[in-house]
């Protein structure tokens, strides 16, 4: 059967140069002052062939380009992922020239090694913005505050729409207890992040407004109502009762507080109410009416700050072992034991962080772990 084939082209074949050659038809061609005839025929086919074989080469040279750049990406991410960094940064160093995409990758081999301030001199593609953004984010993990900031500012003048930079200078801003900036940035986080993290950034945003009303006095009335617009988080609500006690507009405060205990979120909100006695006086009704419903530890800690350590023994097999230390020496009516008691309560901090930081007072970003939301309160 191949046999058959063969035959038949090459029988085709010939009869096709035969009928050419009875048809030829003949061109003259001048060239170095020589004249030629050229069949035409022969013209058209050098023609074609020159024609397809250019593009051909051309394509065939960049496919074998691509080829290999695609080879060193591949391999790069691979050694990456099995954790050889240096071998990857081999890999990736070739091609980061040519896509900032890539260099990114680089950067992140270059990181794991530790080594992310020789990322600073390394001589890669950064015109979108993105090198940028991963330098800064990496300096503000090494603390290293004003080289993060003017890398995340460089990459937000390249692209003002980059949410790395964005959400890395607003915690730089908290950090810095530069509240105006961070409330700005988490603004435009808020409006430029995705859907599925609105509520989230909403959150962010009202505890940052919330955090700020105590440094921004002129401005903590509006500060505070429109972060509870935003998002009414424990932190947000407990600060608009602090204020509204502060007003000495002690009914809206108790209707505040009824509606903590509703939410579930009362034992946050009493917890940060408790630094101040003058406060806790004032909506110590409710504290006794209700206060099968909060928990023991955060109920110890209202009847410690208010002297009121009568009330502690009933409380104390239900305490956690700190605050019953606690509870005990000040319950004691030695002079020494309620000194310890005193040296406890300083050392004691009721607020802890998922990465373990703990903190006297509720903060809405730990400053260890840079994370938003994070920090909870001890036994609840």
């Amino acid at each position: 059967m191949n046999f058959l084939k063969v035959l038949f082209i090459v029988i085709f074949t010939v009869l096709f140069l035969i009928f050419v050659a009875q048809h030829a038809y003949y061109v003259k061609l001048n060239f170095l002052g020589i004249t030629y005839e050229v069949p035409l025929f022969v013209l058209v086919l050098v023609s074609f062939a020159v024609g397809f074989l250019l593009p051909a080469l051309y394509f065939l040279v960049k496919d074998i380009r691509q080829t290999a750049f695609t080879k060193s990406i591949t391999r790069g991410i691979s050694y990456l992922a099995r954790g050889y960094p240096q071998k990857a940064e081999g890999e990736l160093s070739k091609v980061s020239r040519r896509n900032e995409e890539i260099a990114l990758i680089l950067l992140k081999a270059i990181a794991e090694r530790g080594e992310i301030y020789r990322g600073e001199e390394v001589d890669i593609k950064r015109d979108a913005g993105f090198v940028d953004a991963f330098l800064g984010l990496k300096l503000l993990r090494y603390r290293d505050y004003e080289k993060a900031k003017g890398y995340l500012l460089s990459a937000l003048s390249k692209d003002s729409s980059n949410l790395l930079a964005l959400k890395s200078l607003r915690n730089i801003s908290f950090l810095e207890k530069d509240l105006e900036a961070c409330i700005k940035h988490q603004e435009s986080v808020l409006k430029l992040c995705e859907k599925w993290e609105k509520e989230t950034q909403k959150r962010i945003l009202s505890d940052i407004l919330s955090y700020a009303s105590e440094s921004l006095p002129q401005q903590r009335k509006d500060l505070l109502e429109k972060a509870l617009d935003l998002h009414r988080s424990f932190y947000s609500q407990a600060m608009w009762i602090k204020y509204m006690l502060e007003k000495e507009d002690v009914k809206e405060a108790k209707k505040q507080i009824e509606k903590a205990f509703t939410m579930g979120v009362h034992n946050q909100v009493l917890a940060i109410l408790s630094q101040n006695e003058e406060h806790l006086t004032r909506i110590m009704d409710i504290i006794k009416e209700k206060e099968e419903l909060i928990n023991p530890d955060v109920l110890a800690r209202i009847y410690i700050k208010l002297h009121l350590f009568t009330q502690l023994r009933p409380l104390m097999e239900k305490l956690s072992q700190p605050i019953k230390l606690m509870a005990t020496a000040f319950e004691s009516h030695r002079e020494m034991d309620r000194s310890c008691g005193e040296m406890l309560q300083e050392l004691y901090k009721p607020w802890v962080c998922s990465c373990g930081e703990s903190y006297n007072n509720y903060l809405p970003m730990c400053e260890k772990c840079l994370t938003w939301g994070n920090i909870t309160l001890r036994g609840v």
